[in-house]
């Protein structure tokens, strides 16, 4: 799998259908004097707008059954929540798909305490 790094002000999903070899581009920004974004796209099928809306709900899978739980994006948006951040996907199908999080530089008071 081929891993590229891209410009940090890169906004989308890496559409590539001429490119056999699979990519991950993950890139890290700070925006203003306030948030951290990191981004992590791939080439891949992308997902439609059907399973974009169900992305992050608790046992959400499009694997078969018994091949995964559907817990692990959902709990992901719960960390990045639980810090006061934003975790979003951008995808469509063929072109592959982007998940951005956004982290506070400095957190809230109250946020994130157990």
């Amino acid at each position: 799998m081929g891993l590229s790094k891209s410009p940090s002000n890169s906004q989308s999903p890496i559409p590539n259908p001429q490119s056999p070899i699979p990519e991950i581009r993950i890139s890290t920004e700070v925006q203003g004097n306030d948030w951290v974004v990191v981004r992590i796209a791939d080439s891949g099928c992308g997902m439609t707008q059907e399973v974009r809306r169900r992305l992050f709900d608790p046992f959400f899978t499009t694997k078969p059954v018994g091949k995964g739980t559907g817990l692990g994006l959902s709990i992901s948006y719960q960390i990045v929540k639980k810090h006061g951040g934003i975790l979003q996907c951008v995808s469509a199908p063929t072109q592959g798909a982007e998940f951005v999080i956004r982290i506070p530089i400095q957190q809230k008071v109250g946020i994130g305490n157990c």
